[in-house]
């Protein structure tokens, strides 16, 4: 691995599966800036696990060029809507075939016979609710919120979700964690996010580790901590941008931070997180910044900490209508 032997294999593919500590995200980013060929190289191998992440692998030793070509074929065979070519690099590096056939467990069948799937239906009214899924991981609904939840007998646990919900995933790099919405999916081995289709798309905030958003049109982005991607039917390729992930997860925390944030940004903060329509009549006060945080506070005392270090004046001009000036 001539060109890429200034990095670990085994550290790239901890990257994928989002088991990587801080320090080594940010060894891996420089990486890939460095040269062209490492993200060319990190984006083959990433194209191995997105083919591979709905498999599993029995306990047994293999060879790995074998396995490797075996694998290719069977993939061919079964997809007739796609033709997939694996590019010589792996010729070089059959060290990473290696992690991949056991890291992510790589197994090819055909013949299975289908079975109805069983669903249980999660749903959340007027209220958030906690539950816990057969194999461990926690969701949060949010209210008006549905979650249909397959049956994790198979090689993957799926589920569809019509609202909002926040997901800490049990680990499992055999049984990936799928969350169908209208919007596009989102894939998962074992990490913390968010999902909101509420609002005329699909919106995956992650607050630990690795996500996949995967569009309608099989477009995909990877996103890591502190960053949320979106999807909606008129884009074919979902958009990622970073975020402040407190305050996107107001419904849940009921908290607000803003750090030297402009006036506009936290506006738009607090009027979503408290579902109310905010007017700024004098706009001068856009060249504000805004420190401060918010634990369980009403919008009003949030309202009234603003008056008192900016010097501005909030009315309330209707039900859930407030006016700046």
């Amino acid at each position: 691995m001539e060109n890429f032997s200034q990095i670990d294999d085994i550290l790239l593919t901890k990257f994928l599966t989002g088991e990587t500590s801080e320090k080594e995200n940010e060894e891996v980013e420089i990486w890939l800036k460095n040269d062209v060929k490492n993200q060319q190289y990190f984006d083959e191998l990433q194209s191995v696990w997105m083919l591979t992440a709905k498999t599993e692998v029995p306990a047994v030793s293999v060879n790995v060029d074998k396995a490797w070509e075996r694998m290719s074929q069977q993939i061919e065979e079964k997809n007739t809507t796609k033709v997939v070519n694996f590019s010589p690099w792996y010729k070089y590096s059959a060290g990473v075939a290696a992690i991949v056939l056991v890291f992510f467990g790589i197994r090819w069948y055909s013949g299975q016979q289908a079975t109805p799937i069983e669903t249980t239906k999660f749903v959340a009214v007027d209220v958030p609710q906690l539950d816990t899924l057969t194999d461990g991981s926690l969701i949060t609904l949010n209210a008006g919120t549905t979650l249909a939840v397959n049956s994790f007998e198979g090689n993957s646990r799926e589920m569809e979700l019509d609202g909002e919900a926040y997901f800490e995933v049990a680990h499992n790099e055999n049984q990936p964690f799928i969350v169908h919405t209208q919007y596009g999916d989102v894939t998962v081995l074992g990490t913390k996010f968010n999902v909101n289709t509420s609002s005329g798309k699909v919106e995956v905030t992650v607050t630990e580790g690795l996500v996949k958003l995967t569009s309608k049109e099989d477009k995909y982005v990877l996103l890591k901590k502190g960053t949320q991607g979106i999807a909606a039917l008129d884009t074919s390729t979902p958009k990622k941008k970073e975020i402040n992930t407190v305050n996107e997860m107001f419904w849940k925390y009921q908290k607000l931070n803003f750090k030297n944030d402009s006036f506009d940004e936290v506006i738009s903060a607090i009027a979503k997180a408290y579902k109310v329509d905010i007017q700024v009549k004098n706009e001068n006060l856009y060249r504000n910044k805004v420190t401060s945080s918010f634990d369980h506070e009403k919008i009003e005392s949030v309202f009234e900490v603003l008056e008192a270090t900016l010097g501005i004046r909030v009315q309330k001009t209707g039900d859930k209508a407030y006016l700046i000036d």
